[in-house]
């Protein structure tokens, strides 16, 4: 990392930071140039490795088993589950919990869940913890149970 930061670099930052706030999807980057690449790093995601590129070798198609983002909705509904873990890292997890417990959660939690969607005034946020909870129980016992498909 021996070069000098110009302007010009500043100002993609700036470009990237707007494209990467905009699509929470996005991994990569490239100025209109070709010049510059930015990379989403870090482990929140939160961090950009700008480079200076070169001339390009080779472009090599179809190498590995394609392995596409997820959709939008599930980036951020991954997001909400989080949350509500977090909220909950006090406790001591569920490689313990039984599934007879953890789908009762389900079930008390999808109550309150249809009660807030029977609401007129309806409290979205509300909906959105409850529907996070209930997929995070959803987890505990896939993750306890089984092999991802």
């Amino acid at each position: 990392m021996g070069a000098y930061i110009k302007p010009e670099h500043l100002a993609f930052l700036e470009e990237v930071k707007a494209v990467f706030e905009v699509n929470c999807r996005r991994e990569t980057h490239q100025n209109e140039e070709g010049t510059l690449i930015a990379l989403r790093f870090g482990a929140d995601r939160d961090c950009i490795n700008v480079f200076e590129l070169g001339e390009e070798i080779a472009f090599f198609t179809q190498q590995i088993e394609p392995n596409p983002n997820p959709r939008l909705e599930v980036m951020e509904f991954s997001r909400d589950m989080e949350v509500q873990l977090q909220k909950n890292d006090h406790k001591k997890g569920w490689i313990q919990e039984n599934y007879d417990f953890l789908i009762r959660k389900i079930g008390t939690h999808g109550m309150k869940l249809h009660e807030e969607l029977s609401k007129l005034d309806k409290d979205k946020s509300k909906i959105i913890s409850l529907c996070a909870n209930i997929a995070n129980y959803a987890m505990m016992i896939a993750d306890n149970e089984g092999e991802h498909l």
